[in-house]
């Protein structure tokens, strides 16, 4: 009987010590885990960190500038004669060049490293283009293969620039004593008589009398 009672008493023990293990493994394998995903953890933290050290810096440009292939002003222009010079921008090659002299001295650049700069001549060109034609700074962009910022800066220097330096010297009234001459000189180059400029014109949309619709003519169409 003491036997058997010792049987069972080492079968309960061994039992128990193979419950205890086996919680034991469990445990381990749950801190196994815990320092697991604690080193996972730390590994993303370390990974952020120095991601966010790198994108702190100041990242160096892989392009300056993109290339361009379109040429029209360099290439084209020049070989089609002074009326598609005036037709492009308004004005003969003569007044062009007065223009560049104005503006040269504000408006040189100095070649750096990373790119070539853009010569007034051009510059000047972009800004008169694109007032004579009210194209948007996208289309004046491919035309003189340059940035689209680019050429919206151009424009408002090109403007402050004349505005300041001409301004007094030709938007004034005449004198007496000149109004002859000037009205010979807007004869001979636009054929309309007895005028000394113009201003351009406005398109105002009305509604013209039946009688005299003719006389209400818009070359737009309204």
């Amino acid at each position: 009987m003491s036997d058997t009672a010792d049987d069972v008493r080492k079968w309960y023990d061994i039992a128990l010590v193979m419950t205890l293990i086996g919680s034991m493994d469990i445990e381990i394998e749950a801190a196994r885990a815990r320092v697991r995903a604690i080193r996972h953890h730390f590994v993303a933290n370390s990974l952020t960190l120095n991601a966010m050290a790198l994108s702190s810096k100041r990242a160096s440009r892989r392009v300056w500038a993109y290339p361009r292939f379109s040429r029209w002003f360099e290439d084209t222009l020049p070989n089609l004669g002074g009326q598609n010079f005036r037709q492009s921008f308004r004005l003969s090659r003569t007044t062009f060049k007065y223009l560049v002299d104005v503006c040269t001295p504000v408006m040189q650049r100095q070649t750096a490293n990373m790119r070539k700069a853009v010569y007034v001549q051009k510059r000047v060109a972009v800004a008169l283009y694109k007032l004579c034609s009210s194209a948007e700074d996208r289309t004046v962009a491919n035309l003189f293969d340059l940035g689209r910022s680019m050429v919206n800066t151009i424009y408002r220097e090109f403007c402050d620039i004349v505005v300041e330096a001409l301004e007094d010297q030709w938007v004034r009234m005449l004198a007496a004593d000149e109004m002859t001459h000037h009205i010979r000189e807007f004869y001979a180059i636009i054929g309309s008589p007895q005028a000394v400029g113009t201003l351009d014109g406005c398109h105002f949309p009305v509604s013209p009398p039946k009688e005299n619709v003719i006389n209400y003519y818009n070359y737009k169409g309204w």
